[in-house]
């Protein structure tokens, strides 16, 4: 399944990369690709958690062991662990250890010297490099052989691994590509396995405008009865999903971007969940507001909104409203690029007649809320793989719960899936 930026591009979208149609869904194509780009754009590519290994293996055939490698990281040094590495170089019994955590200040207080050592020690190392590790995903592709640019180990996983980060990769423009994995998918794949093997009957699970049409699907949804379905079976999810009243998938989509903590701490959540319900109270700064953000009741939900917001408010150039939202969340180091499109943007405003304490306000606006909303685009794939996952256990639900705790589950812990396997009336069988 591909998701991220990369559903933005409707060709990815017509060969089937992706399941994200993105004129449907008003989707900006410089999120994903535009002129001030400083790297090239990556898909992220999700495969059944079981496959993963297979596509590694794949890929070092395909293009060779001297032109392949893993993705290395490197991993630094954190508060607690620091504490505990030189608690142990000290020599420290672990009961001491866990006293310097618990109560530092009163530590750094204390006459011992040997903890107030750690503790100046620890705040002088944290964040530096601890050692090398393997990046979550990434695989790297050469066209030259790989120890041309970095040495290579060998851990236990079995593959060739880059002695470099993602940084250093992007800098010297080796190409990076993030093979992903996810029970979710595992779900899909075994219940379709089973359902071929006992019922006779081939679904097609990329028929995904059917199933967000289908009836029963949408009273599962509006009921919440999504236990092993991808990503909304938490509790958290649901009660969401029950104050939406979502039975659609443009719903589903805005509340698989705010359920996120960083936009629910931001008080996102909350507002949207009240102009959902009180649409005719809702506040718009300016009409073009109203306008661009009337979807997501006034609300930048995503980070396509705070483009749309930047390009037809203070028409600003699609590429460089991107680089005002990759700015706004950190992603852009280019100081004197950000200033001008500052610059830009209020002079824009003003050229237009944009009210000054209006346009202030809107960029107070992209400036709180870039940091947290979400790419439409990354919500609508999960989404899409919602609908796939609520759609098998709506017609095939013991096949469904089958494959969910053939996959170790989900959110819960395995007995609620037996309990959940025992209501669609099969016989469980203890372990002989």
């Amino acid at each position: 399944m591909g998701r991220g930026s990369g559903a933005n591009s409707v060709v990815a979208y017509c060969l089937h990369i992706t399941n994200v149609d993105p004129i449907a869904l008003d989707l900006y194509f410089e999120r994903f690709l535009n002129p001030h780009r400083s790297s090239p754009p990556d898909f992220d590519i999700d495969f059944s958690w079981r496959d993963r290994d297979e596509i590694f293996r794949y890929i070092f055939d395909r293009y060779g062991e001297g032109y392949a490698a893993l993705l290395g990281t490197v991993a630094t040094f954190q508060t607690n662990a620091i504490v505990r590495e030189l608690g142990k170089v000290f020599g420290l019994p672990k009961r001491e250890i866990d006293r310097i955590l618990e109560r530092p200040y009163e530590v750094s207080l204390g006459a011992d010297d040997i903890q107030r050592k750690i503790l100046r020690y620890g705040n002088l190392l944290e964040a530096y490099p601890n050692h090398l590790s393997i990046h979550a995903g990434g695989i790297l592709v050469s066209d030259e052989p790989i120890h041309r640019f970095c040495a290579t180990h060998l851990p236990p996983k079995g593959f060739c691994t880059a002695q470099l980060d993602m940084h250093m990769a992007e800098a010297i423009n080796l190409h990076k590509f993030d093979i992903l994995s996810q029970r979710g998918l595992g779900h899909i794949r075994d219940t379709m396995t089973l359902v071929k093997q006992h019922r006779q009957i081939s679904v097609d699970i990329n028929d995904v405008k059917s199933f967000m049409e289908d009836e029963h699907v949408k009273q599962n949804l509006r009921q919440v009865n999504t236990i092993g379905c991808f990503y909304i079976e938490s509790p958290g999810m649901r009660q969401l999903l029950q104050k939406l009243r979502c039975d659609n998938y443009l719903t589903l989509v805005a509340a698989s971007s705010i359920i996120r903590p960083g936009v629910a701490q931001a008080g996102m959540m909350r507002q949207y969940v009240q102009n959902f319900h009180h649409p005719e109270k809702t506040e718009y700064l300016h009409p073009i507001m109203k306008e661009l953000l009337n979807e997501t009741y006034g609300v930048m939900v995503y980070q396509e909104d705070v483009i749309r917001v930047a390009h037809q408010f203070a028409d600003l150039e699609l590429a460089d409203a991107d680089t005002l939202r990759r700015a706004m969340a950190g992603k852009y180091r280019g100081e004197e690029n950000f200033r001008k499109i500052r610059e830009q943007f209020f002079d824009n405003c003003d050229r237009l007649g944009r009210e000054r304490s209006v346009s202030e306000e809107v960029w107070r606006q992209i400036s709180s809320f870039a940091n947290f909303s979400f790419s439409k685009a990354h919500s609508a794939s999960f989404a899409v793989e919602s609908y796939q996952s609520l759609f098998l256990k709506t017609y095939f639900p013991a096949e469904f719960m089958v494959a969910v705790i053939n996959n170790f589950g989900g959110f819960y812990n395995r007995e609620l899936y037996f309990r959940e396997l025992s209501k669609t009336g099969v016989t469980i069988h203890p372990p002989v």
